[in-house]
């Protein structure tokens, strides 16, 4: 430290007279209102001054190395809320110097990296009777800078700058999160200045740059790969409550869960205007642009006690919101759209919105969809063209409409059509029952309403849906072809009293029924997981009344087997629409009192995929003479798991089961002396039967 030595001289060699000539000269300076203006007539411009001074008067009129050593050690020093402990300092010859603190702590005790060492060496330093001039270079833990400050009739300056310094000195910082680890390549540039003119209030400026920026997480949820950064900004005086920001990514990689964004083709810019007080934190003027893919001006309000405008916690107010398809598809969505498998579609269109949130509550809002198209190309699962939408959510004097010019659910053409919606803050659901004419008949959507993301009775992050419906005497034939199922004829007709689509789980209310074959399929239970995912699964209780065997077997090349059927399956387990586990049971009903038929090619094909042999040959010259048998009743049943099919029948002993019980003469009696058979070669075999082709049971045997 400085004190005077035994001839009246500082430690650094200088008369002590002169020193002190020189403070007082610094002080009659500051003093100077009307010469200096705003910035010495303050408190701070008049300690900068002053310390400035004292620096200068310590320099002899040689060479700066000349001075001697100076050391400088404190328990603390205090710059404003800024605190510094264990402070210690060194200045060889006012040219090196270094400066090292344990703890750095700014206001409300939050302390800042500990153990900072910062070191370097003076370029410049000059004196004249105005102005003032300091240059030098910085270190410190891998990172280097350089730092000027100047002093002159406009006011004084300090800035700090960088350029092309390697991140991977940042994580040796001390005290900095875990998250810094994640960093393997970048380089940092940066430019911080604080200017006080003479007149008027002082301000900060800044621009950082980040060049070929990349990071993975030990998780790979979060990677980056040649990220290209910028952040601007200003800040007004230390006492200014407010900050403009701007920024934005122009080149490289980046992943953030299932959001996924190459910047190659387009960059995104965006600035805000920060404001708070101990209240309130405003964003006024934001706007984030992306090229021809989307565009964003709002405006946020964060209640930092509790509440915003009667509101809790904080409002969101979007000005525009534009979404240029196929960009914003392709940038966006398509990657979240993945999990569903909506990824791969050919989208085109244009989307606006403006709205208005409070506490994750959508207030109100006005969306445009305007030519709007998306084709499932890659997997021809849907089409919609032509969609054309105005919906004002919460607004009960503006009819809400919903058109389209196409519809195609697989090779199911709904063609054009109109809805009317009503539409209320973060749902939308139809006004009145919508026909849609199809297959020769129509299903009538009595009930459609979507409860969207956010939306106050939505506590997730997806969908929800509900849906109420009746089928009308839809052609069997054309069904069928849609489906690429083999053929048959009829109609079909049913209701399904209640769909919910409830965090990615499809779940029916009540029972959905159908009129086929002559008899009813009803189902009960049914929920599905994933419908458009990743495997999606199924599960549903199935019952079978009074099915009309003729038609049945008829339509799957079976062989012709006359009378009725009913059946079940409980506890349907499917993945990836392939059953893995089920209880079932399909047999003629106790009421069928009277004998059947069944044609010689039913009877083959039992025989064989039940894997035993009928009591009588067929083969024999005697029953060559007959077409067709009868048959008192039958009856199969299987219980499937880990792939295995354990067959039960009408009647069991040691040896088979009891799949067919004839009657009159001649009378058959087909058995399965197989009780564990494997499925999928089951489903092989059943799969062969309808196309007329060889059936293989079980294991071939060795020729």
């Amino acid at each position: 430290m400085l004190a005077p030595g035994p001839e009246g001289r500082t430690n650094a060699g200088l008369p002590t007279q002169t020193l002190v000539e020189s403070i007082v000269q610094s002080e009659r300076l500051a003093s100077v209102g009307a010469g200096r203006g705003q910035y010495e007539r303050s408190p701070r411009g008049r300690s900068l001054r002053l310390i400035l001074t004292i620096v200068a008067s310590l320099l002899p009129a040689t060479a700066l190395g000349a001075m001697p050593d100076i050391r400088f050690s404190a328990a603390s020093v205090e710059v404003g809320d800024v605190r510094m402990e264990k402070v210690r300092c060194e200045l060889a010859g006012l040219r090196r110097f270094a400066m090292r603190f344990e703890h750095l702590a700014g206001p409300g005790e939050t302390y800042l990296p500990e153990g900072l060492a910062l070191t370097g060496a003076l370029d410049l330093l000059a004196l004249e009777e105005e102005a003032f001039a300091l240059t030098a270079r910085l270190e410190s833990r891998g990172l280097e800078a350089r730092l000027s400050l100047r002093e002159d009739e406009r006011g004084f300056l300090v800035r700090l700058d960088s350029s092309a310094q390697p991140l991977a000195g940042i994580a040796r910082w001390p005290g900095l999160p875990g998250q810094v680890n994640w960093l393997r390549s970048g380089l940092l540039g940066f430019d911080v200045s604080y200017r006080q003119p003479v007149q008027g209030p002082g301000a900060w400026s800044w621009l950082v740059n980040i060049e070929d920026l990349g990071f993975d997480s030990p998780d790979g949820r979060f990677a980056g790969e040649g990220l290209d950064l910028e952040l601007r900004g200003n800040w007004p005086d230390f006492d200014a409550a407010a900050v403009t920001l701007q920024g934005g990514v122009k080149s490289g990689e980046l992943l953030i869960d299932d959001f996924y964004r190459d910047f190659a083709s387009a960059g995104i810019e965006s600035r805000a205007d920060l404001r708070w007080n101990d209240a309130e934190l405003q964003v006024d003027n934001f706007r984030l642009g992306d090229g021809d893919a989307l565009l964003v001006d709002g405006r946020l309000r964060l209640d930092l006690s509790g509440k915003v405008q009667g509101q809790d916690r904080w409002a969101v107010e979007i000005d525009r919101l534009e979404l240029d398809f196929p960009g914003a598809y392709r940038r966006y969505l398509e990657p979240m759209a993945a999990a569903w498998t909506l990824n791969g579609l050919e989208v085109t269109g244009h989307v606006t919105w403006r709205g208005q949130w409070a506490s994750g509550d959508l207030v109100s809002g006005d969306l445009v969809v305007s030519d709007f198209s998306a084709v499932d190309t890659r997997r021809n699962r849907f089409a919609v063209t032509g969609l054309e939408a105005h919906m004002r959510p919460g607004d009960h004097s503006f009819d809400s409409r919903l058109g389209w010019r196409g519809l195609l659910l697989g090779r199911i053409n709904l063609g054009a059509g109109e809805a009317a919606l009503a539409s209320e803050p973060g749902a939308v659901a139809l006004l009145e029952p919508l026909t849609l004419e199809m297959l020769g008949g129509s299903v009538e959507l009595d009930t459609l309403k979507v409860i969207l993301p956010g939306g106050r009775s939505d506590g997730s992050g997806e969908p929800d849906v509900l849906l109420r419906a009746r089928i009308h005497d839809l052609d069997m034939g054309e069904v069928t072809r849609a489906l690429d199922w083999p053929e048959f004829t009829g109609v079909i007709s049913g209701e399904i009293p209640g769909v919910s689509l409830d965090d990615g789980v499809l779940a029916v209310d009540g029972e959905i029924h159908f009129d086929v074959f002559g008899g009813r399929v009803a189902l009960k239970n049914v929920s599905m997981e994933r419908p458009f995912g990743v495997l999606p699964s199924l599960a549903a209780d199935v019952t079978v009344t009074d099915l009309d065997l003729d038609q049945l077997t008829r339509t799957f090349s079976f062989g012709r087997i006359a009378g009725r059927l009913d059946g079940y399956v409980r506890d349907l387990r499917m993945l990836d629409w392939e059953p893995v586990a089920f209880e079932g049971w399909l047999g003629t009903p106790a009421r069928q009192g009277e004998p059947n038929d069944i044609s010689r090619q039913a009877v083959n094909h039992l025989t064989t995929i039940g894997g035993g042999s009928a009591t009588a040959a067929l083969t024999g010259p005697l029953m060559r003479m007959f077409s067709s048998f009868s048959y008192r009743r039958l009856g199969l049943g299987c219980h499937l798991q880990n792939n295995v099919c354990a067959l039960r029948g009408l009647r069991e002993d040691e040896a088979s089961v009891l799949i067919l019980e004839g009657a009159g003469v001649p009378k058959i009696t087909i058995r399965a002396f197989n009780r564990s058979v494997d499925w999928p070669q089951m489903v092989a075999n059943l799969a062969a039967v309808s196309s007329d082709n060889p059936v293989q049971f079980g294991k071939p045997t060795d020729p």
